[in-house]
């Protein structure tokens, strides 16, 4: 009887022997006549038409801008230290524990990936697809080189040292990339800029610049921006080199803008909002800050309607800071409407520069830039001269670094200048929110919490109290 089953147990482990033999050569059988023939397969199969592997630079670029126009300025910075320079008040949620000077790792995760991946990483493919055999474009790069430059610039003013060096090297697989220290970025942000005008002027220029939504490829324009941005950072310097930043700023700004027609802003539209205006529609938790409307008030400013909204009794009406005052006025449509565009420089920030400059250094000419800066701003926002309320207010009246500084905070409403004006001059004086949980207004903001979960060996330990190197 054993022995019966066993010959059953041996013919059984034969006929699978022979099954797996007959399935493997067929298996080489069909997949020798795929080989032979594939035209049935469909190669795009697995490709995803959303997720291009390789996108033009005409698209890349205004991708690039309006995320800028988005993140970079427009929604989540400077509507947070719009809040502790007082333009802006938290009265509920989140702004509100924002204005008493909370703001965390993770609060920051959005505006951090977003800078890196959407603007820095996305510049410098455009930097490098510009170098493409065929379709050499110098002018593609150059623009890229300012976008990056502007990047740069904002993003260390907000957190000091920065990853950069190492930060865009995808070819070399580097995931915890060191941090550059703020002076090292301040001189990549000046040598970018001085090769966007070297590139800029090139005439040896086979692609040209599409998809430009700021300047529509007008390659002067971005000549001027290089500039007036270049002047900006100088200017931020006056701590670190003293006279030597006015200098230099006013080196560059002779090159930059002339008139507000220059100006570098990221338009919206009605099919893509402008970020405050999204903001105020799905949130509503900031309001105008009686510190700035009080101000514009107080000289019968003609801005005030644009800048302000009327609350529901039909009145400009700002929130005492620390009130929670819901009832008072939203931010007006110059800023937080639906087609209000973002401005990355402007005529009127170059013009504020000089003055200060001059000033500074005591060189003539300091009167008549505040008053064609203050004039070029009210222009801008309100679309016309008001020539009367000037010359009441501004034209003939002496300057002062306190006039100049104050005029710059109320141009640069909703945008990230008048923060890092406050740190570097103290001026316009803030006084601190009632309920505040730290004993000064912040001075940074803090690193991103998935740069302390994903590199927390190369993420320097700082609080959001501690000054940045060119604030010191």
């Amino acid at each position: 009887m054993k022995l019966i089953i066993s010959n059953i147990i041996m013919k059984r482990n034969n006929i699978k022997n022979i099954a797996r033999t007959l399935l493997f050569c067929s298996l080489i059988v069909f997949l020798a006549g795929c080989e032979r023939n594939t035209d049935w397969i469909d190669e795009g199969l697995n490709i995803d038409p959303d997720s291009p592997a390789d996108v033009p630079m005409k698209l890349l670029l205004p991708a690039i801008q309006q995320e800028m126009g988005y993140n970079l300025v427009g929604n989540n910075t400077a509507r947070t230290n719009n809040i502790w320079t007082q333009h802006f008040d938290g009265v509920s949620r989140q702004a509100y524990t924002e204005a008493r000077y909370q703001l965390t790792p993770a609060d920051v995760n959005n505006v951090w990936g977003s800078i890196y991946a959407s603007m820095l990483i996305n510049s410098q493919l455009i930097i490098d697809k510009s170098k493409t055999e065929g379709q050499e474009s110098p002018h593609y790069a150059g623009v890229a080189q300012v976008l990056q430059a502007t990047t740069l610039g904002m993003t260390t003013d907000l957190f000091g040292d920065i990853p950069f060096s190492e930060a865009l090297k995808g070819s070399e697989n580097i995931l915890r990339p060191s941090y550059d220290s703020q002076e090292a970025i301040y001189n990549t942000i000046f040598s970018l800029l001085d090769d966007a005008v070297t590139n800029l002027n090139s005439p040896s220029n086979v692609l040209d610049v599409e998809g430009d939504v700021c300047f529509g490829g007008d390659i002067d324009n971005w000549i001027k921006a290089a500039n007036s941005i270049k002047a900006r950072h100088y200017l931020q310097l006056s701590n670190q080199l003293g006279n030597q930043a006015y200098t230099l700023a006013l080196a560059a700004l002779q090159n930059g803008f002339t008139s507000n027609a220059d100006d570098f802003l990221v338009p919206f539209e009605d099919a893509n909002r402008n970020p405050l205006f999204q903001f105020m529609e799905q949130r509503t938790d900031i309001r105008m800050a009686s510190t700035f409307v009080d101000l514009l008030i107080a000289s019968d400013d003609p801005r005030l309607p644009f800048y302000v909204a009327e609350n529901g009794d039909g009145e400009f009406v700002g929130s005492v800071i620390g009130s929670q005052n819901e009832s008072a006025s939203w931010p007006g449509d110059y800023i937080a409407g639906p087609s209000a565009s973002v401005p990355m420089m402007t005529y009127s920030e170059l013009k504020f520069i000089e003055a200060e400059a001059r000033f500074v250094l005591g060189q003539a000419g300091a009167q008549e830039a505040y008053e064609d800066a203050v004039a070029a701003s009210v222009l801008r926002v309100t679309g016309e001269a008001n020539t009367a309320w000037l010359d009441a207010n501004i034209n003939g009246d002496p300057v002062t670094l306190e006039k100049i500084i104050q005029q710059k905070y109320i141009d640069g409403v909703a945008t990230n200048q008048p923060y890092a004006d406050w740190r570097r001059t103290g001026l316009p004086v803030i006084t601190l929110h009632p309920d505040a949980v730290i004993s000064n207004i912040p001075t940074r903001f803090p690193y991103a919490q998935s740069e302390i979960d994903n590199n927390r060996e190369n993420v320097p330990s700082v609080t959001i109290s501690d000054k940045l190197w060119w604030d010191q």
